[in-house]
């Protein structure tokens, strides 16, 4: 019992921590918008959001205002804009993940690292038909992309893992957090050295 409430403690930690780590500073702006696959917008009501990345930017400045009702109606737009952006899967994830949600976030999760693998994969292929066409600056673009959804992939990979902890599934649990590890989210091997060591 007490694993248990150390944790859920500890996920809830790491979780505000990152949410934290993505507070709209114009660096985590800009990288938001290079990673975003698509800019869609809707018809926008003065001062609203319009586009997907300005819907998940508003949702994390209320996540972190622990305005959690308020951070998923952004996510929710995010991705009723833009179906098909893996980040705001991802944020929307971490919301139900606090609320406890666990059935609904690991389908966020799910969907984030289905979107996120699609994406890398489509990125490499481009930049190797770029490097082949002789278009290295393309090719560093296309390869730069697929770099920038890695650690989207790792972190739900890892918030999976989590997810899958608390629904007793041991294995499925340490496979993700190896993954995620493997893919650079070093905080992946701490859990793996508390949960998955027999």
């Amino acid at each position: 019992m007490k694993n248990v409430v150390f944790f859920t403690a500890l996920c809830i930690l790491t979780t505000v921590a990152a949410a934290q780590d993505k507070s709209p500073d114009a660096k985590s702006k800009e990288a938001v918008k290079t990673a975003a696959t698509k800019d869609k917008k809707v018809k926008p009501k003065t001062g609203e959001p319009t586009t997907a990345i300005d819907f998940l930017l508003r949702g994390n400045t209320k996540q972190d205002a622990d305005d959690m009702k308020g951070a998923l109606e952004d996510y929710n737009e995010s991705i009723k804009v833009d179906e098909e952006f893996a980040r705001a899967y991802l944020a929307r994830g971490s919301v139900k993940f606090i609320l406890q949600d666990f059935e609904a976030a690991i389908v966020d999760f799910n969907m984030t690292i289905d979107l996120a693998e699609k994406e890398i994969d489509a990125c490499n292929k481009r930049g190797n038909v770029k490097t082949i066409l002789e278009d290295h600056k393309g090719a560093t673009r296309e390869f730069n992309k697929a770099a920038a959804m890695k650690p989207v992939l790792a972190e739900a990979l890892f918030n999976r893992g989590n997810v899958k902890y608390f629904l007793e599934d041991k294995t499925g649990c340490c496979e993700d957090l190896q993954k995620s590890g493997d893919l650079g989210y070093l905080k992946a091997y701490n859990y793996i050295r508390q949960y998955c060591q027999d």
